[in-house]
C-alpha cells in the first residue's frame, strides 16, 4: 500500500484517552462555550465516504476537530486527518487518533498521501477525512482564502465522496473567556469528477461562504442560530452575576419584614 512518511496508526483506546485526558478538559478551561449550527443535512454515513474540509486560523482547530467527531458526528465515521509532517512529527501521538502526514513541498509525499487518503476512503463508506486545504493556519478574516489543490485531487481519486465545509471561529463576546463557533454544511457532491482546478475553485467559494456567514452570525449576535456544543468555564464577570442574582432572589424570598431587618442589622 502507497503511504506517506508518517501513516495513521489509530488506538481507539489511544484516541479517547488523549481526547479526554488533553483535548476536552482545555476546551473547557480555555472557552466559555463552545457552539453548533448545522445547514442541510447531518452527514450520514450511508451517504459516504465524506470530505470534511475546515478552515485553519487557531491552535485549537486540532482539538475542536475531536469534539466535531463525538459530539457532532456521534462517533458514526472512521475518521482520518491530514496532518503537516512538521506537526505531526512534534505531536506523534496524534496517529492514534488517525492522523497522517503530508510534506507539501515534496510533490513525491504529497502524491503519495493524497493516494493514501483516497485509499483509505474508497475501503469503507462510513470513512471521513478531515483536511484543512489552507495548509497552514491563516488569520480568520483573511481574503481570498488560500485553497491547495489537495483535496480536489483526492476527491478526483475517490470519485464517489461527499464533501462538507465546516467553519470555525473564535470570539470574545463580552465575557472573559472566548467563544468558540463550529459551523457545520451543508454536505455537497463535488463540482466534477476529474476538473481538479473545477472541485478546487468550488470548495474555495464554499469555505468562503461558510466563514464568511459564521462571521456575520457572531458578530451580529444572531447567537439564536447556534446551539450549546460544550459548556466550558465561567469567569468572574458570569461568577460574579450569578452571586449577585442569588443574594437578590434571596432578599426577595425573604419578603419586606426580613429585609427590613437586614437593614437595622447592617445599621447596628
Amino acid at each position: 500500500m502507497i503511504t506517506p512518511r508518517i501513516p495513521a496508526n489509530k488506538i481507539w483506546i489511544a484516541d479517547e484517552a488523549i481526547y479526554y485526558i488533553l483535548a476536552r478538559p482545555a476546551l473547557k478551561r480555555s472557552f466559555d462555550h463552545v457552539w453548533f449550527a448545522q445547514y442541510g443535512p447531518r452527514p450520514d454515513p450511508c451517504r459516504g465516504p465524506y470530505i470534511f474540509y475546515l478552515n485553519h486560523s487557531a491552535w485549537w482547530d486540532g482539538y475542536m476537530l475531536m469534539l466535531i467527531h463525538r459530539a457532532i458526528m456521534r462517533r458514526a465515521f472512521d475518521s482520518y486527518l491530514m496532518m503537516e509532517e512538521r506537526q505531526l512529527r512534534a505531536y506523534r501521538f496524534f496517529t492514534w487518533c488517525g492522523a497522517f502526514s503530508i510534506e507539501r513541498r515534496d510533490p513525491d509525499d504529497a502524491q503519495r498521501a493524497q493516494i493514501y487518503a483516497a485509499n483509505l476512503l474508497r475501503e469503507r463508506r462510513d470513512r471521513a477525512l478531515y483536511i484543512f486545504p489552507q495548509g497552514r493556519i491563516e488569520a480568520n478574516d483573511y481574503r481570498p482564502l488560500t485553497i491547495y489543490p489537495g483535496i480536489a485531487r483526492i476527491a478526483a481519486l475517490v470519485g464517489d465522496v461527499t464533501l462538507c465545509p465546516i467553519a470555525l471561529r473564535y470570539e470574545f463576546l463580552g465575557q472573559q473567556w472566548p467563544h468558540a463557533f463550529v459551523q457545520v454544511g451543508p454536505p455537497h457532491p463535488p463540482a466534477s469528477r476529474d476538473d481538479i482546478e473545477a472541485i478546487r475553485s468550488d470548495v474555495a467559494a464554499r469555505l468562503t461562504a461558510a466563514v464568511d456567514k459564521l462571521r456575520a452570525d457572531v458578530i451580529e449576535q444572531r447567537l439564536g442560530r447556534f446551539q450549546p456544543l460544550l459548556n466550558g468555564r465561567w469567569g468572574i464577570d458570569r461568577t460574579w452575576d450569578a452571586v449577585r442574582g442569588w443574594f437578590r432572589r434571596r432578599g426577595a424570598d425573604d419578603g419586606p419584614a426580613a429585609a427590613a431587618a437586614n437593614r437595622l442589622r447592617a445599621r447596628a
